[in-house]
């Protein structure tokens, strides 16, 4: 036989709202702490980019840069020696400068 609506067990009304707003809370700091994360993983990302872009431009003979990319180079032979300097400028405005030194082997 069944239990009389008014004798059946349940939460009541106090303890459904309140677990609502935990659940919002920590949905909430789950976000935010999900944008933080991505964001730190984008920026990362740009700047292993923009080095790999100046290592590529600091060799003798560079590959094309990426459409948007901006390059300033600067070439100086020494006693045999060839100083390469870069600065890469991203299309977001981020700057990397890289100086690299070739010198021919000793026979």
């Amino acid at each position: 036989m069944p239990a009389p609506v008014n004798k059946q067990a349940g939460f009541s009304l106090t303890e459904v709202l309140l677990s609502m707003v935990l659940m919002v809370m920590v949905v909430t700091a789950l976000g935010g702490y999900h944008r933080a994360l991505a964001s730190g993983f984008a920026s990362a990302s740009q700047w292993r980019q923009l080095w790999r872009c100046a290592w590529q431009q600091a060799q003798p003979t560079p590959p094309p840069l990426p459409p948007g990319w901006r390059v300033q180079r600067l070439q100086t032979t020494a006693e045999g020696c060839v100083s390469i300097q870069v600065t890469v400028i991203s299309p977001g405005g981020r700057q990397g400068q890289m100086t690299r030194l070739f010198c021919p082997l000793s026979q």
